[in-house]
């Protein structure tokens, strides 16, 4: 299996203008998103057991849709992949998210070495293919964009690649502001982070202000899992898995049953420190979509899934408690100064 998203593009590298870049990730990710649609076709046919996000909230039972509702809001595109607001508690309320590397593309960090970009004196601001739902709650992404602005990644090992990448190391943040915009024939891009105007997102329980906004995995609990496929086709306004959280002996079962099968997801080494596995089916294009427990905290965000038709459903999900403690871990090797730069955007999760 595969990805839950692929992408391969060039994004931001010093020797080139930001604007050239960003014209050449436009490109890039308009074609990577024909060829992944095209690659969903067949498992399309088949028929999946994946609900659309608006069957839900039309369906019959008020505690999932409930709870759908409360966590929505937070989990948006990114490129052919999504991803997953995790925080608004900083000082200027804007949108903490995280997504996968693979999303991203490893090529677009300049260094596989952890580092993050100085948002006060760069832009890699981009708008296109980036979306979270309307604040209104309107079920529909439609044609609105919102910035979106890399900030960090963690260290990622020389022999990565996107389609190979450790589920440990798959993960990124960013942050959102509030200067949204409209889909035109031509790219737009935003101008420099705007730290003046909190986000203004669809949060109706205030799930991303909470004092906790967060949680660990607990076995045999149910998780809600949010992304956007790229099967736009079938599932134009998102998707949601329904499964139990496994023990991390069903996991390991699971990972040798997935081997039995043939299965490429065996190859990838079980990590109980950073992951959790539910056994529920995802798409190509829910990498970087939220994974939330009945109370509609944060678990983490899907990276990885078995695709193999006849092996068992699972999605492989990164614990937010394993990027908090990496983002503390990076924050605090880092000189006062360049503290600085980042503390205000992740205050509230330090």
């Amino acid at each position: 299996m595969n990805r839950l998203s692929v992408i391969s593009r060039k994004l931001f590298q010093s020797t080139q203008p930001f604007m050239k870049k960003r014209l050449l990730l436009l490109l890039l990710v308009l074609g990577t998103i024909i060829q992944s649609c095209n690659k969903n076709d067949s498992a399309t046919k088949k028929g999946s057991t994946i609900a659309k996000i608006e069957d839900i909230l039309n369906g019959d039972d008020p505690n999932l849709k409930t709870l759908l509702n409360n966590v929505r809001g937070s989990v948006g595109r990114r490129s052919p992949g999504s991803k997953t607001i995790w925080s608004r508690k900083n000082e200027y309320s804007l949108g903490l998210y995280i997504s996968a590397n693979h999303v991203y593309s490893l090529s677009g960090w300049s260094s596989r070495k952890a580092s993050f970009f100085d948002l006060g004196a760069v832009n890699p601001g981009f708008f296109e293919t980036s979306q979270i739902p309307p604040r209104n709650g309107v079920v529909g992404l439609k044609d609105s964009l919102v910035a979106d602005f890399p900030l960090m990644h963690f260290d990622i090992s020389s022999s990565a690649a996107d389609a190979s990448i450790l589920p440990e190391e798959d993960f990124h943040l960013g942050i959102v502001d509030n200067q949204p915009t409209v889909r035109g024939p031509f790219p737009q891009y935003p101008t420099n982070v705007q730290t003046n105007s909190a986000l203004q997102m669809y949060d109706p329980s205030e799930r991303t202000k909470k004092s906790v906004t967060w949680a660990y995995p607990i076995a045999a609990e149910q998780a809600v899992a949010v992304g956007y496929p790229q099967d736009i086709a079938n599932y134009p306004n998102g998707a949601v898995a329904y499964g139990k959280i496994l023990s991390d002996a069903e996991a390991i079962l699971l990972m040798q049953k997935l081997k039995d099968t043939g299965d490429a997801e065996a190859d990838i080494p079980y990590n109980s420190a950073a992951e959790f596995l539910i056994q529920a089916e995802a798409l190509a294009g829910m990498s970087g979509g939220g994974v939330f427990n009945s109370a509609g905290q944060l678990l983490g965000i899907m990276v990885r899934a078995s695709d193999k038709e006849d092996a068992p459903k699972i999605i492989r999900v990164i614990k937010i408690s394993f990027i908090k403690g990496k983002m503390i871990e990076f924050y605090s090797s880092l000189a006062d100064n360049d503290k600085a730069k980042i503390r205000p955007f992740i205050i509230g999760e330090l």
